[in-house]
C-alpha cells in the first residue's frame, strides 16, 4: 500500500524499471517521496510518451462509467466482475485502482483493486464487451451482497499512465514532471513545493493562485473563473440607455466590449443557461512565486491534492 519515503536530494530524478510486469513499479502507485526541504512527489507511471520537464500532468480519462455485474457476489467475496460495454481492458491496467458500487444492491461501497505483483494478479484482459473480473486487495471484501442488477464502476489508479493535461484538464491533475523519463516508465511526479512550470501566458501575479492552462496543454495560467456570454432567453423590447464596458481577464488580456442596457419591457418568462462556462474552468495547482514571460517557466509553490 502507498506510504511515505523520506529520500535524499536528487531522488526525484530517478526512474525505475518495471518490477516484473508493465504495471508494477518499485513502489505502489501514489507512494509519497519527501525531500529534505519538504518538496513532495508521487510515484507515477508515465503513459506511452516521453514526459516533458516542467509540464503539468493529469490522470487517464476514466472509461466504462457504469457496468452491470455479470454474477451475484456474496458478502466477504474477494472479487467483483461486470460486463464491459465499450472499451477493452488490458491485463492489470486497473491494478491498484478502485471498483465501486454505483447503483443497486450494495451501492455506496468502494474497494481497492489488488496490486499485481505478477502478471494477471489484479485481473486478466477483457474484450470491449467481455467480462472484467478484478481481484480485491488483501483485507478488502464485498460488504453487502450484490446481484446481477447491481451496477459497478472500474477506475484506474490516479497515477497510472499519466499524460500531459488537456486544456482544460479532462481528469484529475496528478503533478508536474521534474525531468524527462522514457515512455511507459515509473517516475516521481511533483505535487508540493517549489517547481518550475511552463506558463501559458506571462504576467502571472506573484503570491496569487495559478490553475491548469485552458488553451495550451501541460501549462499553467493565472486563476480565473469563466461563465458563458451567450445563451437562450427572451430579448428585451425597448432599450432606453446603453453604456459600453470594456472587460479584461486577470492577465490583462482584452476580453471584449459589452453594452449594458437599461430597458423597459413587459415581464416575460425566460431561462438562461450559464453552465457551459464550467467546462473551461480548471483546478488551482499552486501559488506563483516568480513570474516569467509567456511560454517560459515560472516558479510555482505547488499544492496539488
Amino acid at each position: 500500500m502507498p506510504g511515505t519515503y523520506f529520500g535524499p536530494f536528487n531522488e526525484q530524478y530517478s526512474d525505475y524499471a518495471h518490477g516484473g510486469n508493465a504495471n508494477l513499479g518499485r513502489f505502489p502507485l501514489g507512494h509519497t517521496l519527501i525531500l529534505p526541504d519538504g518538496r513532495e512527489y508521487k510515484f507515477t507511471l508515465n503513459d506511452a510518451t516521453v514526459e516533458v520537464a516542467g509540464n503539468l500532468y493529469q490522470s487517464v480519462v476514466p472509461v466504462n462509467f457504469s457496468v452491470t455485474c455479470d454474477v451475484a457476489r456474496a458478502a466477504a467475496a474477494t472479487a467483483i466482475s461486470g460486463t464491459l460495454t465499450a472499451s477493452a481492458a488490458a491485463v492489470d491496467i486497473y491494478s491498484e485502482g478502485t471498483v465501486h458500487v454505483s447503483n443497486g444492491t450494495g451501492e455506496g461501497y468502494s474497494h481497492r483493486i489488488k496490486r499485481a505483483m505478477s502478471v494477471g494478479e489484479a485481473h486478466a484482459a477483457a474484450a470491449s464487451t467481455g467480462v472484467l473480473t478484478v481481484n480485491l486487495e488483501a483485507g478488502e471484501g464485498v460488504q453487502v451482497a450484490t446481484n446481477v442488477s447491481t451496477s459497478v464502476t472500474f477506475t484506474r489508479n490516479r497515477y497510472h499512465a499519466a499524460l500531459i493535461h488537456a486544456s482544460p484538464p479532462t481528469a484529475a491533475v496528478v503533478g508536474v514532471s521534474p525531468g524527462t523519463a522514457a515512455a511507459s516508465r515509473f517516475y516521481w511526479s511533483q505535487t508540493k513545493g517549489y517547481a518550475a512550470v511552463l506558463a501559458e501566458i506571462g504576467n502571472l501575479y506573484r503570491g496569487n493562485p495559478v490553475q491548469a492552462g485552458t488553451t495550451t496543454d501541460g501549462t499553467i495560467e493565472s486563476h480565473k473563473r469563466r461563465v458563458r456570454s451567450t445563451g437562450t432567453t427572451v430579448a428585451f423590447t425597448t432599450a432606453t440607455i446603453t453604456t459600453g464596458v470594456a472587460l479584461s481577464d486577470s492577465d490583462g488580456g482584452a476580453v471584449g466590449i459589452y453594452s449594458l442596457n437599461s430597458v423597459v419591457s413587459a415581464a416575460v418568462a425566460a431561462t438562461y443557461d450559464i453552465t457551459g462556462g464550467v467546462a473551461y474552468n480548471s483546478p488551482i495547482v499552486g501559488i506563483c512565486v516568480q513570474s516569467m514571460g509567456s511560454t517560459e517557466y515560472a516558479l510555482i509553490d505547488l499544492n496539488i491534492v
